[in-house]
């Protein structure tokens, strides 16, 4: 080891403060000379080996692991520099100035994915979109070592020994251009990516971007100079640099926990979503949607096209003026019936313009089946109470009644054996009583039974029943009958004459019409009520079919009930279409009482 002074006049400049001495050391015949500068270089490894470490104990943390390859890039770069700045051969300067190229093409790709995972895009970190980043880093690692013969990185080689420390010199050759292009696009990428997350104020994310945009934007600037010429010193400091972004980035990892909260994409979000989103300007065209309300409403290509082609029902709701909304409809996609709950919310711009609406969708279907199969279960327990207080009832009264009768049954036997004509007179006359008593009493139970069974169960229950038989039958598949209910509140009197016409019509459409589909509708019209049954049968002529001496009384049977309920009866008929329909008014409180049958 020997201790050379090189002073030259013009290059007495101190170097970070250190004056410029250099040590050669003769380690096994190869020249390197010891620079103060380089103990500064050493301390950014260390800074920067202590990140990777962090990053490696902490990879179960989103982003650390992309964090820790930036601090091992950052750890080659600046041992690589360490010992080009000490070599004094040209063939040794070369080695570690070919080794950096590593952390050149390598540094942009990894500060781009490090700001990609941050700023919550890390749905765009995928083998697919990723790989392709390597390619031009790849060849121009390759590429170096063979600047000698080929000069496509660098070339015009030469080692300049003017000044106290040893610099190579080069030029650019052509493919250090697309190494130069493709690694600004992703810096000034990330720098981006980290300034736009650092510039929204109501972010919590927003102290961690600005050191991660420090941090970035250091490197970045610093090795830009470089290259562009614009330099303190004849080499590239951005490994010294390297160290200061390490501190902002220790700084940052106790200070903010920089990886430990990381932002999610509001993107991923929403396709992760099970409820439906949709977002529609004032036109009503969809201009975005989440995957939900695709496997909703069918719709997989639904941006740009209006709400109304994908959901008319959604339209109507959509075109309601007013604030926010909230209110359940009904879809039918592919005969299945699916019911909605829908939150419809004004979007307005910084002027309070209304811009257009999101809606928001959650599948209630499955509720609505339980809530229907519950109000079932109930209507059959209650149904279940009431024959077993009617068989009490049968047990109590009628039943000893009965064994009374039985008794003076036995007795007009033994008197009529023994001649007794006027104690089986007597005899009979009470027990004719006794029956007659019976009957009446039976008179009142079958009427009550009837009128509890009609007060105590939905109408749309009652006509289901009766559809049933049509179901079970074999020239009627399930999804041809269809009823449509809208509104209840009836009196158990009028549920009774409704249920009796529905079942005549019914009955009628058996045995005549030849029918494969059946509607059945109730729906209030102005000042009525209309009870509309419609088949597709061959159809028949009504006013011979209503004076007919034969085979019409089903038709003067209904026309009775509709006069019952204050209504009339019209009749219209050909084939493939006949239509049974009674007009009968509003009583008093439907107005107000009739709701929407849920039961």
């Amino acid at each position: 080891m020997r201790l050379v002074g090189r002073e030259k006049g013009r290059n007495c400049a101190k170097l970070w403060g250190i004056s410029q001495y250099a040590i050669d050391l003769e380690v096994n015949g190869i020249p390197y000379q010891f620079v103060p500068y380089t103990l500064f270089l050493f301390a950014s490894a260390l800074m920067t080996l202590a990140l990777a470490v962090y990053g490696m104990r902490h990879r179960h943390v989103p982003g650390t692991d992309i964090l820790a390859l930036c601090m091992m890039i950052g750890t080659l770069w600046s041992v690589s520099n360490v010992f080009e700045v000490s070599a004094m051969t040209m063939e040794h300067k070369l080695f570690w100035a070919n080794l950096q190229y590593i952390a050149y093409s390598l540094g942009p790709v990894a500060w781009f994915l490090t700001s990609c995972q941050f700023t919550g895009r890390a749905h765009w970190i995928q083998w697919k979109t990723v790989l392709p980043l390597f390619i031009i880093p790849a060849l121009t690692i390759f590429l170096v070592w063979f600047d000698p013969v080929w000069g496509l990185v660098r070339t015009n080689l030469t080692l300049n020994t003017a000044g106290p420390i040893y610099v190579l010199d080069k030029q650019y050759g052509p493919w250090f251009l697309v190494h130069f292009a493709q690694s600004y696009a992703l810096n000034f990428a990330s720098i981006f990516l980290a300034g736009q997350a650092a510039l929204n104020k109501n972010s919590i994310y927003r102290g961690q971007a600005l050191f991660l945009l420090g941090g970035i934007g250091l490197v970045v600037i610093s090795n830009l100079l470089y290259v562009l010429g614009v330099r303190p010193v004849s080499h590239d400091i951005t490994p010294l640099v390297f160290s200061v972004a390490s501190g902002l980035m220790f700084w940052a990892i106790y200070r903010f926990d920089l990886f430990s909260l990381v932002p999610i994409a509001w993107e991923r979000v929403l396709d992760a979503m099970e409820t439906g989103v949709v977002v529609v300007d004032e036109s009503g065209r969809v201009v975005d949607l989440n995957p939900a309300f695709s496997r909703m409403f069918g719709s997989k290509d639904g941006i740009g096209m209006l709400l109304e082609d994908i959901s008319p029902e959604l339209a109507s709701l959509e075109r309601k003026s007013g604030t926010d909304q909230h209110l359940e409809m009904k879809h039918r996609i592919q005969e299945q019936e699916n019911f909605y709950d829908v939150s419809v919310s004004i979007v307005t711009d910084r002027l309070s313009r209304v811009r257009g609406k999101v809606m928001v969708i959650t599948d209630i279907t499955a509720l609505k089946l339980a809530q229907a199969r519950l109000s079932l279960e109930q209507q059959e327990l209650a149904i279940a109470q009431e024959r077993t207080r009617f068989t009490q009832d049968l047990h109590d009264n009628l039943g000893q009644a009965l064994a009374f009768s039985s008794l003076q049954v036995r007795a007009i036997c033994r008197e009529l054996d023994r001649g007794n004509t006027e104690k089986t007179r007597t005899y009979t006359h009470r027990l004719g009583e006794v029956l007659h008593e019976i009957q009446q009493e039976m008179r009142a139970y079958v009427h009550g039974m009837r009128a509890r069974e009609y007060e105590n169960t939905s109408l749309r229950m009652l006509l289901e029943k009766q559809l049933q038989i049509l179901r079970e039958h074999d020239d009627f598949r399930s999804e041809d009958i269809v009823l449509n209910l809208t509104g209840e509140g009836f009196s158990p009197e009028e549920k009774m004459q409704i249920c009796q016409i529905v079942r005549e019509a019914l009955s009628n459409i058996l045995k005549h019409s030849a029918a494969t589909s059946v509607h059945v509708e109730l729906f209030p019209s102005g000042l009525n009520w209309i009870l509309s049954i419609v088949d597709n049968g061959v159809g028949f002529d009504p006013n011979q079919a209503l004076h007919a001496k034969q085979g019409g009384s089903g038709l003067a049977i209904i026309s009775e009930r509709a006069s019952l309920l204050g209504g009339k009866l019209h009749i219209s008929s050909m084939p493939g279409r006949t239509e049974i329909r009674v007009e009968f008014p509003l009583t008093k409180g439907d107005h107000n009482d009739a709701h929407y049958d849920c039961r």
